[in-house]
């Protein structure tokens, strides 16, 4: 199918629809929200705390926690605000879940003339259950980068690469988990898809957002090096989420840990010769598929992976769906794998093996690899593209 204009009139149901569809899947998180994940007691609370308790934006050139300090910000304005610190913490979450569902919508707008889908994608984004259960339940805030990940995708299929490359870097100042992305980014830079000069918006982003801390007398070489120091902080080599490792025990040896990381490089690496010797055109279906694709494989072969690594491939597989009906299957058991290692952490749930679902995951990447090969297959590269 072809890619679509993208119009922005939009008809008075369909406006309608998306007012009430948001409403309540707001209802349903604030329902949600009195819960108190281990993360909230363990940092987002003192953290909240420390904020409201030294003056809000005040406090913000403090040491506090091991995020990047965009984050801190939001907390930080939150402080104002007469919510609980949990409530707080959780609006901020459920906020982006709003921003992401319409990038979302957006992009498979792309696709279709009918405005039906990109709603649709936009209630089942926002009704996700791990959505749904990273902001409203956990605390967490992936969807804040992941919108911006979703961005970056949407601006690549419109050819606007350097509205693309600013969304990657919105989403590297906010979680180090933007680096799943990073090979596809690399792919396009490699493939002439990406300048050089636009991936200076990069540092400068990183720049403008560690400022305002700095100034306020938080380390400015500790700003720079906040990814350093969380990289190191987790020893076990599998920490449920189904990949690679969960067939090793947590006692694994530090060194294998470290051949772990040298095999996930060399296994992405291969990955990109094999894509960047492939002559082919670069179409919205490629687009969104290739992104899927490091998505998932990113974490399927790093070490020390979080359960809720995958909430990336999660959103960007139910945007393949749309383009792809017929390979519902992988959304399915990508969502449900995801899901279901969220649940692990949260509420302890263990009736599956792990171990089985990492199977399960390897199967859905191989079926996603044998589907883009096919893509590249029936989209050669046009001479006038190549000239």
């Amino acid at each position: 199918m072809v890619m679509r204009k993208e119009t922005k009139i939009m008809s008075t149901e369909n406006i309608l629809f998306l007012a009430v569809i948001t409403f309540f899947a707001l209802l349903l998180r604030v329902l949600l929200f009195p819960f108190e994940s281990g993360d909230y007691h363990q940092f987002l609370q003192g953290w909240y705390a420390a904020l409201k308790n030294n003056g809000g934006f005040a406090a913000v050139g403090m040491n506090i926690g091991d995020y990047m300090p965009t984050y801190i910000y939001l907390l930080a304005a939150f402080t104002y605000l007469p919510f609980s610190d949990l409530t707080a913490i959780k609006i901020i979450s459920c906020i982006a879940d709003i921003v992401l569902a319409a990038f979302v919508m957006k992009t498979v707008n792309l696709y279709y003339e009918d405005k039906t889908y990109g709603i649709i994608a936009y209630a089942v984004t926002l009704l996700l259950p791990s959505v749904i259960l990273n902001s409203a339940v956990w605390g967490q805030c992936d969807s804040i980068f992941t919108a911006a990940l979703v961005a970056c995708v949407y601006y690549f299929i419109k050819n606007e690469e350097v509205k693309a490359v600013t969304a990657y870097s919105i989403a590297f100042v906010f979680k180090l988990q933007s680096v799943f992305l990073a090979p596809f980014l690399l792919l396009l830079l490699i493939k002439r898809r990406v300048k050089l000069r636009t991936l200076l918006s990069f540092p400068l982003v990183y720049l403008v957002t560690i400022l305002p801390a700095a100034i306020m007398g938080r380390n400015f070489r500790e700003l720079l090096t906040v990814y350093f120091s969380q990289a190191g902080q987790y020893k076990m080599i599998s920490m449920f989420l189904p990949n690679l490792y969960t067939w090793l025990p947590e006692n694994t040896p530090e060194y294998i840990s470290s051949a772990a990381v040298v095999l996930a490089g060399a296994l992405v690496l291969t990955a990109l010769f094999y894509l960047y010797k492939k002559q082919f055109t670069f179409t919205a279906e490629i687009y969104i598929s290739l992104a899927l694709f490091f998505a998932l494989f990113v974490p399927f072969v790093l070490p020390h992976m979080h359960e809720r690594y995958y909430y990336l491939a999660d959103i960007l597989s139910v945007i393949y769906v749309f383009y792809f009906p017929k390979k519902f299957y992988i959304s399915v058991i990508t969502v449900l794998s995801s899901t279901y290692a969220v649940c692990h952490n949260l509420f302890n749930t263990d009736f599956i093996s792990v171990q089985l679902l990492g199977v399960v995951m390897l199967f859905v990447i191989i079926s996603l690899s044998y589907h883009i090969k096919e893509l590249i297959f029936k989209n050669p590269i046009m001479k006038a593209e190549n000239s």
